[in-house]
């Protein structure tokens, strides 16, 4: 007698190709994504790669600033190197840098460094002079004093500002319109003619700008609730106003707020607060006109996110990264989930968009990368970045921890480790428990090791494989999980390998 067979109803052979993904702190990651990676890179995406190499270029001790043009240009304690020579002395501490034209402008210091003169000097300059030295006409101010030189401080259509004058309506502001040894001359009827009495200074001064950037071949900043731009051409002269294309310029706003960075954005300049964006629009000062945006602006701290790549601004704003491109910012941090950091500074390479920044919670610093081609975030590793900058199309970076200058992408280091833990995989379809097996297909270098663990069901970590070459290969490497609703995969090594792809077959069985 034949009794009748029960039709086995699972699905036997159900085979899933994952494409490898992004970092995935937040939920909603899928297949693919990553719980955590460490040295990774998406130059290769879809496939799985590390990170390019890092090459050291020079190290210096309390390094507080990177900048270049044309050349690197680097503070460390109270020294300004330029292209590895001395070439001025600042202040130690952190420093905002730009360059207009061939000067390279620091602040807080209100220095610059001229990379064609070759000369190093203050953006301000004042001298003072005696009742008895002191000769007014209706057009000039006449200084006669001992070794002075009034060209070696001050040049043709800066603004001076004159004060301590016993003759009242003498102390303004003015743009000098010739200098010579002992004279400065003004516009005609400037000044009412008298005698001195008091001791009269002579000043070109510079506002304590608290962002600054450079745009149409003026430097820009702010300074409490002003917006400042400094004359065409020349990044020492402020206050300079006589109606001209080249004048200086500044203007106030009324908005809450400090401001927390500033930027050149395509033809237009951008001054961010926290919740606020100030764009400024025209050609000239006669021209410029300021229009106020409430959205999400940079973190204070943060100043130095700012990276354009293919006419996208970047930045850290308080609530994460955005991306802008001339109107509402696009977030596009939600994979850090509720992770907070602060203290960012970003570079690029020219299309990926580096961001080393600072947990909230615990303090501790992360280097991401996110590819705006494939809209994948990574993390390469805990670098504290200072300052990136980039110099001959290659991107260069000053570590905090060591006051390292590295350059990335040149050459090749000596093996790193890199780790990729994939976000937790599900073994259940409706209620019902499956079997997973898992095949990486790998291209890896000579003398290359990877490793493979699994957890099951949050049990602890257990080694699932061990793969070495000793010469460049490409291996299929199986991984089995035991049965189990969820598990997780971490793939970890040393040396070059690249995970071309991950194929999981997966057998529904029953419901227990």
């Amino acid at each position: 007698m034949k009794l009748p067979q029960m039709q086995y109803a699972g699905d036997r052979r159900t085979q899933q190709t994952i494409q490898f993904g992004a970092l995935q702190y937040g939920r909603g990651g899928g297949e693919g994504d990553f719980a955590q990676t460490l040295n990774l890179s998406s130059r290769l995406f879809p496939a799985l790669s590390q990170r390019p190499g890092r090459a050291l270029v020079q190290e210096y001790q309390n390094a507080t600033a990177l900048f270049a043009k044309n050349k690197l240009l680097v503070v460390s304690g109270t020294s300004l190197y330029y292209d590895g020579e001395v070439v001025g002395t600042v202040t130690p501490g952190e420093k905002m840098i730009a360059a207009v034209n061939t000067k390279i402008i620091i602040f807080p210091d209100k220095v610059y460094y001229d990379t064609a003169s070759h000369q190093f000097g203050s953006m301000e300059a004042s001298t003072s002079a005696s009742a008895a030295a002191v000769t007014w006409t209706t057009g000039a101010l006449k200084l006669t004093v001992d070794d002075l030189d009034l060209t070696d401080l001050f040049s043709v259509g800066q603004g001076l500002r004159i004060s301590g004058s016993s003759i009242g309506e003498n102390n303004k502001t003015l743009t000098v319109r010739a200098v010579s040894t002992d004279t400065l001359t003004f516009a005609y009827n400037s000044f009412t003619e008298g005698t001195e009495s008091g001791t009269v200074t002579v000043a070109r001064e510079v506002p304590d700008l608290v962002c600054i950037c450079e745009s149409g071949n003026r430097l820009w900043g702010a300074d409490g609730d002003t917006i400042y731009a400094s004359a065409l051409g020349d990044p020492l002269t402020f206050f300079s106003y006589e109606g001209v294309a080249t004048d200086s310029y500044a203007v106030a706003v009324g908005t809450d707020g400090v401001f927390t960075a500033c930027g050149a954005y395509s033809s237009n300049v951008l001054f961010f607060k926290e919740t606020m964006l100030h764009k400024v629009l025209g050609a000239m000062p006669s021209e410029y006109r300021i229009y106020d945006y409430t959205i999400p602006g940079v973190q204070a701290g943060s100043q130095k996110s700012l990276v354009i790549i293919n006419e996208v601004l970047y930045y850290k704003g308080p609530d994460g990264v955005y991306a802008y491109s001339g109107a509402t910012p696009a977030l596009i941090s939600e994979n850090f989930g509720v992770r907070t950091y602060r203290n960012a500074a970003a570079g690029t390479d020219g299309s990926r968009y580096y961001i080393s920044m600072q947990d909230m919670a615990t303090d501790d610093w992360n280097l991401y990368v996110y590819d705006p081609m494939c809209g994948v975030w990574l993390r390469e590793d805990d670098t504290h970045v200072i300052d990136f900058a980039r110099l001959d199309t290659r991107l260069h970076f000053l570590s905090g921890a060591d006051g390292g200058v590295w350059a990335v992408g040149q050459g090749e280091e000596e093996p790193f480790p890199w780790e990729a833990e994939f976000y937790p995989l599900d073994d259940t379809l409706y209620g019902k428990r499956g079997y997973s097996k898992l095949w990486l297909k790998v291209e890896m270098e000579k003398g290359a090791h990877l490793k493979a663990e699994i957890s099951e069901d949050g049990a602890p970590w257990r080694q699932a494989g061990m793969w070495h070459c000793s010469r460049a290969e490409t291996v299929t490497a199986p991984v089995y999980p035991v049965r189990c609703d969820t598990f997780r995969l971490k793939l970890s090594g040393l040396g070059r390998c690249t995970i071309k792809n991950m194929v999981r077959e997966f057998d529904i069985g029953s419901e227990r």
